[in-house]
């Protein structure tokens, strides 16, 4: 089986296919699911009924392309909170599930085909008249989703600036879960340190300054961040394998993440 690992280059995370090694033993692996036998999207589809904490993770964690995606279509910062919101209460309320098709595959693409028809058939009436109670469905940071919206190229299609968010949610959601094992394994403040070069290239000089702040020769930091790096890769891809049905989509999903990640010229 091959894995995805990072390879920073020109200050940007890239990646490359690569066989997944033995777990090592100085970096904290608790046993997590594999991703394969029963991902949270398999289980959301499979039962409808009885899916809460599986469907609820997968929108918490990527709402953000959702933001994005109707900013892009030509609402205001306010009007797209709601408009999210909104979609996100249909989503939680199950309503969709039953239309959808697990031979389609990925959770990625069922949640951007169905937002672009909510988006295109939503009227602001129908929003005002729901929005009653002022429930939200999700916490969203509006400050959070701008800061992403500003990072991608302006005027580009809307669905298009969905998939690059979606790809760096994906990374975040896997440095998150890494995170958690290091402050798990009360190494969360080295962890911190060496964090930036999960997706950045060392510069000159780099290793032998955090050598000296965290005691350990410079050998012993290149060995932590390569370990930490593999374990990240790991992460993404039982990530990725969270919002697919059929495992063998895994690898093209990942290669797919891997062309919005990579720099662009």
């Amino acid at each position: 089986m091959r894995g995805a690992a990072i390879d920073g280059r020109r200050g940007q995370p890239t990646f490359r296919l690569m066989p997944t090694s033995a777990p090592s033993s100085s970096i904290s692996r608790p046993d997590p699911p594999d991703g394969f036998a029963s991902t949270e999207w398999s289980l959301v589809l499979s039962a409808a009924d009885d899916c809460g904490p599986a469907l609820d993770r997968l929108c918490r964690t990527y709402w953000r392309p959702v933001y994005v995606f109707v900013r892009a279509s030509g609402s205001d910062r306010h009007e797209a909170e709601d408009i999210t919101q909104e979609f996100f209460a249909d989503m939680l309320r199950r309503e969709w599930l039953k239309r959808a098709d697990p031979g389609r595959g990925s959770f990625r693409a069922f949640l951007r085909n169905h937002l672009r028809f909510f988006v295109s058939n939503r009227r602001r009436t129908e929003l005002a008249q729901k929005r009653g109670g002022g429930q939200r469905a999700l916490p969203i940071d509006t400050e959070a989703g701008e800061q992403a919206l500003a990072k991608l190229a302006a005027g580009a299609d809307p669905s298009e600036l969905f998939e690059q968010n979606w790809a760096d949610c994906v990374l975040q959601a896997a440095v998150e879960r890494l995170a958690t094992e290091q402050d798990d394994a009360n190494q969360r403040q080295r962890f911190d340190r060496l964090r930036p070069f999960l997706t950045h290239a060392p510069a000159p000089g780099d290793y032998a300054s955090l050598a000296d702040e965290l005691r350990l020769s410079q050998s012993a930091v290149a060995l932590l961040v390569h370990r930490l790096t593999r374990r990240f890769a790991d992460l993404i891809r039982a990530e990725v394998a969270a919002t697919l049905c059929d495992r063998r989509q895994l690898e093209d999903e990942l290669r797919y993440l891997l062309r919005l990640v990579s720099p662009r010229n």
